[in-house]
């Protein structure tokens, strides 16, 4: 049984036994009565609880993410790391020459130029993140909550209700942006939220009519935890093995407006729907570790054209790492393989590329839009 239905035929359980209450055995009432009679009676008679089931749709949006720490690749390493004037000599076999790397970085950095000035702005750097990586989802989840309210005024008008959900919401963000991007339409992050809130609203008429209306404006806290990003997105950054990327958000404050009713079953027992929108804005930043690109990595295609075309030009796309002719230009793999180990300070080339780039950090602006539905079913004290 999934959770939605778990959820929904919780709520019918609660429903079902809360009415039935009213009708239960006049001892069973008794003993509700006296556990209610210990509230003192000047919080009785504005003190209510409410059994809530909650049913949420997360609509899920980013804008574009960027390098915080800078480009894995950038614009000018293969040149100064690799190029004539530097102390490293790869042992690829026609690699040695140090002016292959020379026209490797010239048309790779002229590329770049080319795709920043077009308006990747990013690629200005080198190969860091590509512009437009973004991310998008639509998650719809039922909870049930409990919640405690409390009128603020005589005529029971103007009340102030706080809710603590029972379950977190579960959200998952799929790939979003340019066209070309591999990672579009797959999952790329997953993570969970709870949102505790607090709801201050009027209801309107008198608290004897058995329909009031309700208008109020809810704030609300949501904690994100258990945020991770899928191997997929994973392999697309650079991470090298399984789990090399994290993905942490910072909790936010959110609040928007709410409306719905409250029918009254009795003097004690009161039906209520409300609806609420909630919006949560955030970052998300996203850490991966050992981070390796190779020909096969999906984030090279992810590039301006120029870029592309300035690998493709130098016939290092699609190269085999390990037997291209002896005066050919080095494959993706093996210019990556010497760069990484030229800036772990190694002075000879290591064919197996038992280093890496290290570390990096990216961040996105996130936006959580919560629309709620809640069915309630309450008691005043």
């Amino acid at each position: 049984m999934t959770f939605l239905a778990l959820s929904r035929t919780s709520f019918v359980l609660a429903l079902a036994a809360a009415i039935a209450l009213p009708a239960a055995p006049v001892q069973a009432q008794q003993q509700a009565d006296t556990i209610f009679s210990k509230v003192t009676p000047s919080f009785r008679e504005r003190a209510f609880m409410r059994i809530n089931y909650i049913n949420a749709k997360v609509k899920t949006t980013s804008g574009d993410a960027y390098d915080v720490t800078g480009p894995v690749v950038g614009k000018n390493d293969i040149r100064n790391f690799l190029g004539t004037g530097s102390s490293y000599t790869s042992t690829y076999a026609g690699r040695k020459s140090k002016g292959i790397y020379d026209g490797v970085a010239t048309a790779f950095e002229d590329g770049a130029a080319e795709d920043a000035d077009a308006g990747c702005e990013a690629e200005r750097n080198g190969l860091g993140t590509p512009c437009g990586i973004r991310a998008r989802g639509s998650n719809t989840v039922g909870t049930m909550a409990l919640s405690l309210g409390y009128y603020l005024d005589d005529e029971m008008s103007w009340v102030v209700e706080a809710y603590v959900l029972a379950a977190p919401l579960k959200v998952s963000a799929y790939g979003d942006g340019v066209a070309a991007l591999s990672l579009n339409g797959q999952n790329v992050i997953n993570l969970k939220m709870l949102p505790p809130t607090a709801v201050l609203g009027k209801y309107f008429g008198s608290n004897k009519d058995s329909f009031r209306p309700f208008v109020g404006l809810g704030a609300s806290y949501a904690f994100f935890y258990d945020a991770k990003a899928t191997d997929s997105f994973n392999t697309f950054v650079g991470g090298s093995n399984p789990g090399d990327t994290t993905v942490k958000l910072k909790n936010a404050l959110g609040v928007g407006p709410f409306v719905g009713f409250q029918a009254k079953m009795d003097e004690t027992w009161h039906l209520g729907l409300n609806v609420g929108k909630l919006r949560y804005k955030t970052d998300a930043t996203l850490t991966t570790r050992n981070t390796m690109i190779s020909e096969n990595s999906a984030v090279l295609k992810a590039f301006g054209p120029a870029a592309q075309r300035a690998f493709d030009a130098a016939g290092i796309v699609g190269s085999n790492a390990q037997s291209v002719p002896q005066n050919a230009i080095a494959g993706v793999s093996i210019v990556m393989c010497d760069l990484a180990n030229a800036k772990a300070g190694l002075t000879t080339g290591n064919t197996n590329c038992s280093n890496n780039f290290g570390t990096f950090v990216r961040k996105a602006p996130v936006v959580f839009d919560n629309t709620l539905f809640m069915l309630s079913l309450g008691r005043s004290f």
